[in-house]
């Protein structure tokens, strides 16, 4: 019998100043299926509640407010607050592709390539600090990319480098970036305080078209290359069989040449992440564009992607909405799964199911 193709998915978008209730009855539906992802390898492979919170204090101290109103909202649990710090979670990998461009305007241009069983689709306009965020969610406390009210955007993608080790999950920086820093040269300073827990490229640009792409690993200090495409590999990573099935390389050769090129404005360069080979349907096999996002600091806007839908969104103008979608998949999905399932998280550095 053939294997569905297809899996249906929502995206949503929602407004709340601070954590509150809509926060809050996201997490305790997401909570379930985010614990069991969490504790997949036991409570002692975790750090505990006291390890969690002295490391944000001491790297993030100004976060610590917004995580203490989160860790009340979730019910005070231990395993919630240890989740929510996000301070050495379990290792997961992802793709995606990043790309800066000038044009009549610059342009922040990223794909998320990973696993719907993996992913929560939750875009949120916040103003938990002083600084208002609008930034696709991830592990309730951190997001995937994102942009703030003084114009400074962020997104981020895998290394491409098998080393884990002690340090915080990429979404929580990204979040700590957006909520606490207003250009790029504030972003880079707070990048250097922050230990990471693996390998990722983080690309920044500010309203002043100031840019910079950053490569953190675990256990070594930010390398600033100021490059404008980053894909899944850094200088010095080394992963062959996953840069091969990952296209990383085909995928940066062809930003590179877009952008040497200079033949698109910003609107036509991020529809060049709708095509092959940026844009991929293995989303059973964890390698699947969930989305696409452009980031326009100079205007304080941003907009949310796919082949047949578009968000448009600015600080004045956002409104809650949904998508449901279809993430087809032509080699079809397994019978038996469900979200942060142990089919795609089984061991202890998962890879793409290639």
């Amino acid at each position: 019998m053939a294997l569905p193709s297809h899996m249906d998915f929502t995206f949503r978008a929602f407004t709340e100043e601070t954590p509150g209730l809509t926060w809050q009855q996201q997490f305790k539906s997401l909570w379930p299926a985010y614990k069991r992802w969490f504790l997949r390898f036991g409570e002692a492979d975790r750090p505990t509640y006291h390890e969690s919170v002295q490391a944000l204090r001491r790297h993030m101290p100004e976060f610590e407010p917004i995580y203490e109103a989160m860790v009340d909202l979730a019910g005070g649990g231990d395993h919630a607050a240890r989740f929510l710090a996000q301070y050495c979670p379990p290792p997961l990998f992802r793709g995606c592709s990043q790309a800066i461009y000038d044009a009549e305007e610059s342009v922040l241009v990223r794909s998320y390539d990973y696993s719907p069983y993996v992913f929560d689709g939750l875009l949120m306009r916040t103003r938990f600090g002083g600084r208002q965020v609008i930034a696709m969610l991830d592990c309730m406390s951190g997001v995937l990319d994102g942009i703030n009210d003084d114009g400074l955007a962020v997104s981020m993608s895998f290394g491409g480098r098998e080393e884990f080790g002690r340090g915080f999950g990429v979404s929580i920086l990204l979040r700590y970036l957006l909520e606490f820093a207003g250009d790029v040269g504030q972003a880079c300073e707070l990048l250097r305080r922050v230990p990471v827990q693996g390998a990722y490229n983080i690309m920044l640009l500010d309203r002043e078209a100031r840019h910079e792409t950053v490569e953190i690993a675990a256990g070594s200090e930010p390398h600033f290359t100021g490059n404008r495409v980053a894909t899944n590999h850094q200088a010095g990573s080394n992963w062959p069989l996953y840069e091969e099935k990952v296209f990383t390389h085909e995928r940066f050769r062809h930003l590179h040449n877009a952008i040497a090129g200079h033949t698109h404005t910003a609107w036509s360069f991020a529809r060049e992440f709708l095509q092959f080979p940026l844009y991929h349907h293995r989303f059973a096999r964890g390698f699947g564009t969930l989305y696409n996002a452009a980031f326009y600091p100079r205007r304080g806007a941003c907009e949310y992607f796919w082949p047949h839908n578009l968000w448009e969104f600015d600080f004045e103008n956002f409104s809650d909405r949904e998508y449901q979608i279809a993430f087809i998949d032509p080699e079809g999905y397994p019978e038996n799964c469900e979200a942060y399932s142990e089919i795609y998280t089984s061991k202890p550095l998962p890879v793409l199911q290639f």
